[in-house]
């Protein structure tokens, strides 16, 4: 069984109050998985960089190949937006805001082929997305048929990162601010399924 479906299985069990633990909302990586605390991802909208490149990163991490691993941390990418539409769920942001999220995710772990973490030029940290045709091809029609909204990035059971898209993304590199280049790796390291050095 999929984690999405189970996902939908719970939101549809458990309501509302279910999604909204779900996504707590810019917290650090949990603290079992790190020591890193503070917030991971910044409240305000920002700029969604798509295709990395050495041109807009200091620092790339290794790319974390992903395959079958019961120890790796589910990873999901849902659509938000800063205004309600109905049957999205509302969460509430840190320090203050609303971000709407929509209860399935476009993107989910079977739709990766790999991870990476990396730097951006202010040194600040980076997760990047390595889609595989199948999850490009749903990304790509998912952020065509809704412009302008938000990808909120969930890592288990924490948003990162829930950055504004200006186009329908086309590349199968896709770049989250997650605040610092630690959140990065351990984001990165979670997801593969490594375990944390």
């Amino acid at each position: 069984m999929s984690s999405a479906t189970v996902s939908a299985r719970v939101i549809r069990a458990a309501g509302v109050a279910a999604l909204v633990a779900l996504l707590s909302a810019c917290q650090a990586v949990p603290q079992h998985q790190a020591s890193a605390s503070g917030s991971a991802a910044s409240t305000a909208p920002a700029a969604l960089a798509s295709g990395l490149n050495a041109s807009t990163t200091r620092k790339i991490g290794p790319v974390q190949t992903l395959a079958p691993n019961s120890q790796a941390t589910d990873v999901r990418v849902f659509l938000a937006d800063t205004h309600a539409h109905p049957g999205w769920t509302p969460v509430p942001l840190k320090p203050s805001g609303l971000l709407y999220v929509r209860t399935d995710a476009i993107v989910d772990r079977s739709d990766l082929m790999g991870v990476q973490s990396a730097a951006d030029q202010a040194g600040g940290g980076v997760l990047v997305l390595i889609l595989s045709n199948h999850g490009l091809q749903k990304l790509n029609a998912q952020t065509k048929a809704h412009p302008g909204l938000h990808l909120a990035l969930v890592v288990g059971q924490v948003m990162l990162a829930a950055p504004q898209y200006t186009s329908p993304i086309t590349q199968q590199q896709v770049a989250f601010g997650v605040g610092s280049v630690h959140n990065a790796e351990l984001a990165a390291r979670s997801i593969a399924g490594l375990q944390q050095p």
